[in-house]
């Protein structure tokens, strides 16, 4: 791996942390505030629930030193990905700060679900975790990104097909939901079986369907939606520990 990748990584890094803070200078809008309406989407998470990504800021930084500090084989196969996943990543919250465009979001979420589940499918491939902090870190990055991606994509394609029909949040909220939880489902198991057998990615996936859950029974007043999601949500989590992962080309 050469310094440059390893600079760039440390750069896409901070610049993660920074991108969310641009609104309060002046350049675009929270993502947050567009969930802060009367009306609630059914498959949106409350607010508290998206701080996973500062964990997930926090791996990829470590991530990004240790590939300065010491890089070796594992920061060589995995730095590439992360990297074009990041960037998408500081793209997608600019742009969904910006422009706020539900079919720009969606598109701009397929690239990065792609590199983050090939860094996760590559440390599969070199056998997960091995006892060492530095594959800890990368199996927390690579399983939370990857998951929590999944449930961004997820909810992201609820509120597009909800605003290509032009309908309301409260519109047809039964067909948004299953839209979201299939969704994640049909991805969940793509992951578990051809991808990767990390467990941090179905901990990410489990909280975003818990926040779907919560939003629905707090927020939204709607308790069948959420208890839809959250049996469902077990469903994924049980069928992966019950089933194991067996993915493919091993």
């Amino acid at each position: 791996m050469s310094r440059k990748i390893g600079i760039a990584l440390l750069i896409v890094a901070i610049m993660q942390f920074l991108a969310p803070m641009l609104p309060a200078i002046g350049i675009g809008e929270p993502i947050g505030a567009r969930g802060d309406v009367a009306v609630r989407p059914p498959e949106l998470p409350p607010g508290p629930f998206f701080s996973i990504w500062g964990l997930i800021f926090l791996s990829y930084l470590v991530f990004a030193l240790s590939s300065l500090w010491k890089p070796g084989y594992l920061e060589h196969r995995l730095a590439t990905p992360l990297l074009f996943a990041g960037v998408g990543n500081v793209i997608w919250m600019i742009s969904a700060q910006s422009l706020a465009n539900q079919y720009v979001d969606l598109v701009l979420l397929v690239p990065i679900l792609g590199f983050s589940w090939l860094s996760a499918r590559r440390l599969h491939r070199m056998g997960g975790f091995d006892g060492t902090l530095a594959r800890l870190n990368s199996c927390l990055l690579t399983g939370l990104f990857s998951g929590w991606i999944t449930a961004a994509l997820s909810i992201s394609l609820a509120a597009t097909w909800r605003e290509a029909a032009g309908l309301a949040p409260s519109d047809h909220v039964w067909i948004s939901l299953w839209i979201a939880l299939l969704c994640a489902g049909l991805l969940a198991w793509l992951f578990a079986s051809r991808i990767s057998a990390s467990l941090f990615y179905f901990a990410a996936l489990g909280w975003g369907i818990a926040g779907i859950a919560v939003n629905n029974w707090y927020l939204t007043d709607t308790h069948w939606l959420s208890a839809a999601a959250a049996l469902f949500g077990l469903y994924i989590i049980w069928r992966r520990l019950r089933y194991g992962a067996r993915p493919a080309f091993e």
